[in-house]
């Protein structure tokens, strides 16, 4: 990235984008900006929606945990907290993909709370409500970790399941990190919320070698 942060590549982008968005309304175009990552409120609410579904596929199970990469968190935490049920709203375990300041964690506070109102959903959410964890990301963003190698070779050669070195690698070895420690306890209803990015898997095979 250049040698900056991603912070700071992600407010370059938004500013390039304002730019642009600008230059097309001269033309008579309506320009729609959705930032890196799609973190808006309606990229959000899907998220919500998606766990409302989660629970109606395993009504019959009460799910403790579901551990995912954070950049998905808002609307997921949203989603366990507007469909928490009688025994309590699921936890939601976000490992963290890169360093984040601590006041990044309210704005996808209030990023799952718009989603909550562009539903019409009562709940609402606090960062109480949040479960972060940054010890994973090893050296940072885009830079592969041993721990994330290791996850992404057991998986496939376990389950025949990919992850990816960036996203959801590193949020697996997370996962089995919690369960290694006790974090999360023997016998608990774990969901692992795969968010895709095979496809850096393959282009950048050097990464993690081979799989088998």
């Amino acid at each position: 990235m250049d040698g900056r942060t991603e912070a700071e590549a992600d407010e370059l982008a938004m500013q390039q984008a304002k730019q642009k968005a600008h230059e097309l309304a001269q033309q008579g175009h309506k320009a729609y900006i959705i930032p890196v990552g799609g973190a808006t409120p309606i990229g959000s609410a899907s998220f919500v929606t998606g766990f409302k579904e989660l629970k109606d596929q395993l009504s019959d199970v009460q799910i403790d945990y579901v551990v995912h990469g954070s950049g998905t968190a808002a609307g997921l935490v949203a989603g366990a907290k507007a469909y928490a049920d009688d025994e309590g709203a699921t936890k939601v375990l976000s490992i963290n993909v890169s360093p984040k300041p601590v006041e990044h964690y309210q704005h996808l506070v209030d990023l799952g709370n718009e989603a909550l109102s562009l539903l019409e959903l009562d709940a609402r959410i606090t960062v109480d409500d949040t479960h972060f964890n940054q010890a994973y990301f090893g050296e940072g963003y885009e830079i592969p970790s041993d721990a994330g190698t290791n996850a992404i070779k057991r998986l496939a050669m376990t389950e025949g399941i990919l992850t990816d070195p960036v996203y959801t690698g590193k949020a697996f070895a997370g996962l089995l990190d919690y369960v290694a420690t006790g974090k999360i306890a023997a016998g608990s209803n774990v969901v692992f919320w795969h968010t895709g990015g095979i496809s850096a898997l393959f282009a950048e095979q050097q990464m993690v070698g081979k799989l088998y």
